[in-house]
């Protein structure tokens, strides 16, 4: 039997995506360590070999000639792990998906409709992970994420965009009858959301209301909150149209002002970039470009 002495995975894995992004912090973000941690796997690796596998410059890092002629094998060898990996999974568990969704698209939209993928895969166990939180996609905690972002370019990661969004002001049909111009809206609270300010200054602008003093108001952890304090009365929230289109057909909630402006990003389905061909993401893609 011949005798293999490698290096520790967890340093080939830091010099992998050092080496590919020529980023150390680059590589920390995307292994999701400290940039510490990367600066100590590769200098353990270089330990190993004896060898520097970057130059270290000014402000960036570049790969050594070791470094460039071990860095494709190295690569090669991690993708080639992985991609069997997930092909022994797929083959020998049942198929599983978890969604990684905000909760309130997961209440106000995702949860209604998931009974018909049930029905079109069977054969598919969904699991929702949601959160009250503004995050991006996390692989470590789900298979594929439904998300909204301005910026769709990570590394390793597709985005599938989904839909651009509306973004409507929303009350309560008594509020609504006392907002006939966008001066009326000082006599109203705007519902704060966080991390969505940049929405509703924006809505506000569309309609003629930018740098309007209003009431304070109190801050909401999530956009499902806000809503059903609009529902019950208490002001004026901006969210994204899909959120209350079934609030606004039944009357529960009204548009005061009319406006046409977009959210300035998408809403994007995220999947590791390896793991397209699984069949249950595929699926999961398909249908929801059918919603």
């Amino acid at each position: 039997m011949v005798r293999r002495t490698l290096p520790p995975l967890t340093t080939l894995r830091a010099f992998e995506a050092a080496a590919r992004l020529l980023s150390f912090k680059a590589a920390a973000e995307e292994l999701r360590v400290t940039q510490s941690a990367i600066s100590h796997q590769v200098a353990s690796l270089e330990r190993n070999l004896g060898i520097p596998l970057f130059l270290r410059l000014p402000g960036r890092v570049e790969l050594s000639k070791e470094g460039s002629l071990y860095f494709p094998v190295v690569q090669d060898a991690l993708d080639r792990i992985a991609l069997t990996t997930d092909l022994i999974r797929q083959t020998n568990t049942p198929a599983s998906l978890t969604v990684q969704v905000y909760v309130t698209v997961a209440v106000r939209w995702l949860i209604p409709r998931l009974q018909r993928f049930k029905e079109a895969s069977p054969e598919i166990a969904v699991s929702l992970d949601a959160s009250l939180l503004d995050w991006e996609f996390n692989p470590d905690r789900a298979d594929i994420g439904l998300i909204y972002t301005r910026t769709p370019n990570r590394p390793n990661v597709i985005y599938t965009l989904l839909r651009r969004e509306k973004l409507v002001g929303v009350c309560s049909p008594g509020i609504a009858r006392a907002v006939k111009t966008p001066e009326d809206l000082r006599h109203f609270s705007f519902l704060a959301v966080s991390g969505t300010s940049e929405d509703a200054a924006t809505w506000a602008a569309s309609v003629g209301a930018a740098g309007l003093s209003q009431k304070p108001s109190p801050l909401f952890d999530s956009n499902l909150l806000a809503i059903e304090a609009a529902i019950s009365g208490q002001g004026i929230v901006v969210v994204p149209e899909f959120l209350v289109q079934a609030d606004l057909s039944s009357g529960s909630l009204v548009a005061p002002l009319h406006s046409d402006v977009m959210q300035p990003g998408g809403w994007y389905l995220a999947h590791l970039e390896r793991r397209g061909n699984e069949k249950a993401i595929r699926k999961f893609l398909h249908w929801i470009q059918s919603q």
